[in-house]
């Protein structure tokens, strides 16, 4: 207690220090500058990889710069004891210098969906301003010392979260593009993407049913799925997803690049492309609205979009899936699992009054069906639902054996497990986040706690 006492008081002095005057070490094997972060309250925090033996870690000091001599600091930080979550401070000429050691153990994602960015009333939109406040705190987020949220989770209940990635889940601006009709969106990258590449913090987001063309809008609307321009717009966004990975992937910032889930029999066809990647030992699989989307050729001025089944994509993926089964995951899509009341008719490319455009080959998902009563439930569950859950279920880092997804769609939030109806062990826990524009929600985003090559351990909704 006493020793907890007088670093408080310690850490309280530093703050009375002139903030410019910076204690910096040199390690054995990991570059300073690359695992050090002095935050506004003075000291500051060094992260290290998981596994890193704390032991001869530091080599050499230097202040503001110049180096000096080990043993004229106290106590000698090239031979006193350290220990992860500990503070520890050095004193050197009358002043001091705070030192928390982290281990790369826990680590922190934040989900958000539907911006809708500019997108007016109905939607619960967002503005562009309003977006940009919201990233930047959620860049933002630990970086003072203060704790956003609480974790329970034991071994974390000290953590600071701090964000690593950050997810949106789909719908991120208005109808296919910033204006209903360029498809660039450009105002929704501005006050996201933009951002977290100077923060350099990975971004990733997904496209929802405003991004890529449904099969039908609504029931009094003639528009029969994608149109020609429509075509683009739906190209324009998964360029935006595309261009966007590239980017992470030429950062470095994964443990394994992005790769996508394709039908390689039709490449010269609209793909809407779910990808997955590695990042601190954890395997995330994106889906854009769902892993169901069709396939299609693209119109032309004299015929409509002709629509293929999604099999060959499924299977891609329960192959890839087989091939990873020891590798924890973590999964996402735009439509929830089990929120909303029309959740199904979602899943089988229904609209408001259950219009639907089959695909011309067969499937065994269901995607060759015409005729489906509106918001088929069992349906859904037969086609989609249960044989997805079972791939799902194939990878480790479940959560009381439940897989662990992540949604949005609904602009609430909603927490929730779908339980295959066909093998009562296969269940997907789905955490819907609410839409950032929604005046009746207080919240906006999922905080979620990681841990290295073990998956989710805990969600926390919270405000940004």
């Amino acid at each position: 207690m006493r020793i907890r006492l007088f670093a408080m008081l310690t850490l309280a002095w530093m703050a009375l220090q002139s903030i410019s005057a910076q204690m910096t070490f040199t390690l054995n094997g990991v570059a300073y500058e690359g695992v050090a972060e002095r935050n506004a309250k003075g000291f500051t925090t060094v992260t290290l990889p998981a596994g890193t033996d704390l032991s001869g870690l530091i080599t050499a000091v230097a202040v503001d710069g110049s180096p000096v001599d080990a043993s004229a600091v106290t106590p000698n930080p090239t031979t006193t004891k350290l220990n992860y979550g500990e503070l520890k401070v050095f004193t050197y000429q009358n002043k001091a210098y705070g030192f928390l050691f982290e281990e790369d153990v826990w680590f922190c994602a934040v989900f958000f969906s539907d911006c809708h960015i500019n997108q007016g009333s109905g939607h619960d939109g967002t503005s562009a301003a309003d977006m940009t406040t919201i990233m930047n705190n959620i860049l933002n987020m630990g970086k003072d010392g203060t704790k956003k949220v609480n974790f329970t989770t034991e071994g974390a209940q000290s953590f600071v979260p701090k964000t690593s990635i950050v997810f949106c889940l789909g719908d991120i601006d208005q109808d296919k593009g910033d204006n209903g009709s360029s498809g660039k969106h450009e105002n929704f990258l501005d006050c996201t993407a933009k951002l977290a590449k100077t923060a350099a913090i990975p971004f990733i987001f997904i496209a929802g049913n405003h991004d890529l063309s449904p099969d039908y809008w609504t029931g009094d609307n003639p528009d029969k799925g994608a149109t020609t321009s429509g075509s683009n717009a739906d190209d324009e966004t998964i360029s935006a997803i595309t261009t966007n990975n590239t980017y992470w992937n030429n950062a470095g910032v994964f443990d394994e690049n992005i790769s996508y889930f394709t039908d390689e029999t039709k490449p010269s066809y609209f793909q809407s492309k779910p990808f997955t990647f590695k990042f601190k030992d954890v395997r995330f699989y994106c889906a854009q609205t769902y892993w169901f989307q069709k396939l299609y050729k693209k119109p032309s001025l004299f015929s409509s979009a002709t629509y293929y089944a999604p099999d060959q994509v499924i299977t891609a993926l329960d192959n890839f899936v087989t091939q990873h089964e020891d590798e924890a995951s973590v999964w996402m899509q735009h439509y929830p699992w089990l929120a909303g009341s029309d959740c199904n008719r979602w899943w089988l490319d229904q609209n408001d009054v259950g219009l639907y455009i089959p695909s011309t080959d067969t499937s065994i998902y269901g995607s060759s069906d015409s005729g489906v009563e509106q918001n088929d439930a069992n349906f859904a569950n037969t086609k989609k639902k249960d044989p997805l859950s079972a791939i799902m279920m194939k990878a480790a880092g479940k959560v009381d054996g439940k897989v662990q997804h992540f949604s949005g769609h609904y602009h609430r939030f909603d927490d929730r497990t779908y339980t295959s109806t066909v093998n009562s062990d296969n269940k997907v826990h789905d955490y819907t986040v609410a839409a950032p524009g929604n005046p009746n929600q207080s919240n906006n985003a999922f905080v979620v706690l990681f841990k290295r090559g073990e998956g989710v351990k805990e969600v926390i909704q919270t405000q940004f």
